[in-house]
């Protein structure tokens, strides 16, 4: 089945990658124009197939978006703009996650039900390995990656807070790895037993469900301040 595609923009000027300005110290003001700088460059990689690079200037599209508090139908665009650059690879799963961060978007809607014959065809994972997603804000993610290693997994954790400021700062962060098993869904890290992490008394468990997992933190991690190991998790790969 094609998948019917419209490219949607926040309309900016045309710009060169070279004249997107790194960030050297805080210009709120002329940095909340950027959104539609970004959506016209992540315009110009799209349409010549450069899907990657694309995606990585719509996600500063995002970000500046909602860093700028621009209009929720213009957040929705942004999501949707990366969004199409997955669902041109073939990555069902990721343009899903994305067009779910704004559900009751029209354009979210459309694209979602174009994608849908291809999601219900995707077979069903054959373990828990796999990457999920927890969106952390200003076009970033939260992850956990799974992997099996023989009769156990690797499980790593990787979060973020998204301050403020963290645009020009930089978030917070946070994270884990513990190889364990894996038991009717269910599996625990403990800081205890993580030499790297300097046996804390901090417990992670996680519950596989479907088509995501579930993180439950007790006790203190000592991730950066305000970033949790907590919530639903969905499943994006594979």
């Amino acid at each position: 089945m094609k998948v019917a595609l419209s490219l949607l923009l926040i309309v900016g000027g045309s710009v060169s990658f070279q004249a997107l300005a790194k960030i050297d110290e805080p210009d709120i003001n002329g940095d909340c124009v950027k959104a539609g700088i970004y959506a016209s460059a992540g315009k110009v990689a799209y349409q010549q197939g450069e899907y990657d690079k694309a995606r990585e200037v719509f996600r500063d599209q995002v970000a500046w978006s909602e860093f700028c508090h621009k209009p929720q139908d213009s957040i929705a665009t942004a999501y949707n703009n990366i969004a199409l650059t997955y669902i041109r690879q073939g990555q069902y799963r990721k343009a899903k996650a994305w067009l779910m961060l704004a559900p009751d978007n029209k354009k979210s809607q459309y694209n979602l039900s174009q994608i849908k014959p291809k999601l219900d065809a995707l077979p069903a994972a054959a373990s828990a390995a796999g990457e999920y997603w927890q969106y952390a804000g200003y076009g970033s993610w939260n992850e956990v990656d799974v992997h099996a290693e023989e009769a156990q997994f690797r499980i790593d954790f990787s979060g973020m807070y998204m301050g403020l400021m963290s645009l020009y700062y930089g978030p917070n962060t946070g994270e884990f790895s513990v190889v364990t098993t894996i038991k009717e869904g269910k599996a625990l890290y403990r800081q205890a037993d993580d030499k790297n992490a300097g046996g804390g008394q901090c417990l992670v468990s996680m519950d596989f469900v479907a088509e995501q997992v579930n993180l439950h933190t007790t006790g203190e991690c000592g991730f950066g301040m305000n970033v949790q190991a907590e919530g639903p998790f969905v499943r994006v790969s594979p």
